[in-house]
């Protein structure tokens, strides 16, 4: 019984290496045609003039910049530059010794 389950497993591993296929068995002339697909590029902006580029980039620039000014701007508030706010959006309450528990925000008892 054993000797025939290794003589069957013997087999099937031979007959699974002859029709492997090999790296060398791969004709090229399907590599060139799909080469010479893939040097032709197709630009998804099409053709632009120099003009309309140039004011794609200025009107990206100009969105960057208000970007800039609404982040800085919503910087500003006290939640996030005074530091007495611990990240909260209104300072924590002082309570007294007794009654004080650890925040879930910021991680400190107040």
């Amino acid at each position: 019984m054993a000797k025939t389950f290794f003589f069957i497993l013997l087999m099937i591993s031979t007959l699974s290496s002859i029709f492997a296929q090999n790296s060398r068995d791969v004709d090229n002339s399907s590599k060139t045609s799909s080469q010479n697909k893939k040097s032709v590029k197709v630009f998804k902006s099409g053709f632009k003039t120099q003009k309309e580029s140039k004011e794609e980039y200025e009107n990206r620039m100009k969105q960057v910049a208000k970007d800039k000014k609404k982040s800085i701007k919503i910087l500003k508030k006290p939640q996030y530059s005074d530091k007495s706010y611990f990240g909260h959006k209104r300072p924590p309450k002082k309570r007294p010794l007794s009654k004080r528990k650890l925040c879930k925000v910021c991680g400190i008892v107040h």
